[in-house]
C-alpha cells in the first residue's frame, strides 16, 4: 500500500512540474519576461475613430488609406454591432508636425451587404486604373465571406459580389492579387473542438493559406501556425504570412503564373506578428503583439493596456534587416494589429482602440 501512494505521490508530483513548466515555456513564447524599451516612432497624432481599425489598407496612387472600422470592443461585449470601411484623405494633410490638418475620416463605400463585419482587407488595382476591395466578413451568423467591392467615379466603392468556400475556415487575412484571385489566411484550421484546443494549448501548425481563381479554391500553404497576416512584395514573386503563435514570418517564394507558393525561409519575430503591410521599396511593416497575456488581459478589461510594436523588415540578397520602428507600452495605442506606410508617414491601427495614430517617421 504504501508503495503504490509513494508512486501516486512521485506521479503527482511530476504532473505539477511538467504543468509548471509548460506554463513557463507558454509565458515566455508570449513575451511575458520580455523586457520593452519604448522607442517612438517620430511624432503622432490619434485620429479618433468611432470604431477600430483592424487593418489599413494604403491606395498609394490616390493618397488614401481604408480603415477597416468595426466596434470590436463590442463585439467582445457581445453586443449586435456591424461594420463599415472608412478612408483618410493623407494629400496635404499632417501628421503630428503642424504640416496641416489632420485627416477626418470618412466614408468610403457606396454600399455594403447586410451584417457587414469587416476584418481583413486588400486593394487591388487594375492595370487600367480600376480599382477593387477585397474585405473578409464575419456576419453574427457565424459565417465567413469575402466582399468584393467596386471603386465607381465617385471614389467610393460599390458592392459587387459574396464570395463563400468551405476552406474559408476562419479567415483573418486576405492578399488580392487579380480582379477575381486573391489568397486568405486562415488563423485556424482546426476542424475540431480537440484540435482547436491542441492548437491553443501547443501552438500546432493547422492553419491553411487558401487560393481562390474565380469560382475555385484550392489549399496553397499549410502548416502554419495561427496565419493572421499576408502580403506580396512589389513584383509579385515574393509573398509574406504572419504566424502569431510562431513568432515568425514565413516567406514563399510565388509563382505568379500559377499562384503556387514554395516556402524559402521563416524569419523569427519577438512578438507575435498580426497584420503585415509592403511598402513601394519593397520593406514589410509588421504589427507585433509584444506580451500576449496583456493583450488577452486587455481584451477582458479595456483599461488593461497591452504593448504595440511596429518593425519593418527590409529584404537583402542574403539576410535581411528586421528592426523595430516603434514600442509603445500601450500608451499611445494598445493592441497595435497594424502598421501602414504612405511616403515618411505610418498609420497605425488597432483591435479594440477608437482610433488611429498618425505618425510622421523620423
Amino acid at each position: 500500500m504504501r508503495t503504490w501512494l509513494r508512486r501516486i505521490g512521485w506521479g503527482l508530483l511530476a504532473l505539477v512540474l511538467l504543468l509548471g513548466l509548460y506554463v513557463l515555456e507558454f509565458l515566455h513564447h508570449g513575451g511575458q519576461f520580455r523586457r520593452l524599451e519604448a522607442r517612438a516612432g517620430g511624432a503622432c497624432t490619434p485620429i479618433p475613430l468611432q470604431a477600430s481599425a483592424e487593418d489599413i489598407q494604403i491606395d498609394r496612387a490616390r493618397g488614401v488609406a481604408y480603415l477597416s472600422a468595426l466596434d470590436r470592443r463590442g463585439l467582445v461585449e457581445r453586443r449586435p454591432v456591424t461594420g463599415t470601411v472608412l478612408q483618410l484623405a493623407l494629400v496635404g494633410t499632417g501628421a503630428g508636425n503642424g504640416a496641416g490638418a489632420a485627416p477626418v475620416p470618412q466614408p468610403a463605400l457606396e454600399s455594403a451587404p447586410p451584417g457587414f463585419r469587416p476584418h481583413g482587407m486588400s486593394l487591388y488595382r487594375a492595370g487600367d486604373g480600376t480599382q477593387r476591395l477585397f474585405v473578409i466578413s464575419h456576419p453574427a451568423d457565424g459565417s465567413h465571406t469575402v466582399e468584393v467591392f467596386e471603386q465607381v467615379p465617385s471614389g467610393l466603392f460599390r458592392h459587387l459580389a459574396t464570395r463563400r468556400d468551405p476552406l474559408f475556415v476562419d479567415p483573418n487575412a486576405i492578399l488580392a492579387v487579380g480582379p477575381d484571385q486573391f489568397y486568405v489566411a486562415n488563423d485556424s484550421g482546426a476542424a475540431s473542438g480537440f484540435q482547436r484546443a491542441t492548437e491553443l494549448l501547443f501552438r500546432r501548425g493547422l492553419s491553411p493559406v487558401v487560393y481562390v481563381d474565380g469560382d475555385t479554391a484550392r489549399i496553397a500553404a499549410a502548416g502554419l501556425k495561427a496565419a493572421a497576416g499576408i502580403a506580396m512584395s512589389p513584383d509579385g514573386t515574393r509573398v509574406y504570412v504572419s504566424e502569431t503563435a510562431g513568432n515568425r514570418i514565413a516567406v514563399y517564394s510565388r509563382n505568379p503564373g500559377t499562384a503556387d507558393l514554395a516556402l524559402l525561409e521563416r524569419l523569427p519575430v519577438e512578438g507575435a506578428p498580426d497584420n503585415l503591410n509592403v511598402d513601394a521599396d519593397g520593406s514589410v511593416w509588421i504589427a507585433a503583439h509584444a506580451k500576449v497575456v496583456a493583450l488577452v488581459r486587455h481584451f477582458a478589461d479595456a483599461t488593461q493596456r497591452a504593448p504595440t510594436r511596429i518593425l519593418r523588415y527590409t529584404p537583402g540578397d542574403g539576410a535581411g534587416r528586421l528592426e523595430d520602428v516603434l514600442v509603445d507600452p500601450g500608451d499611445g495605442i494598445s493592441a497595435g494589429s497594424v502598421g501602414a506606410v504612405y511616403g515618411r508617414r505610418l498609420l497605425i491601427g488597432s483591435i479594440t482602440e477608437r482610433k488611429v495614430l498618425d505618425c510622421r517617421l523620423p
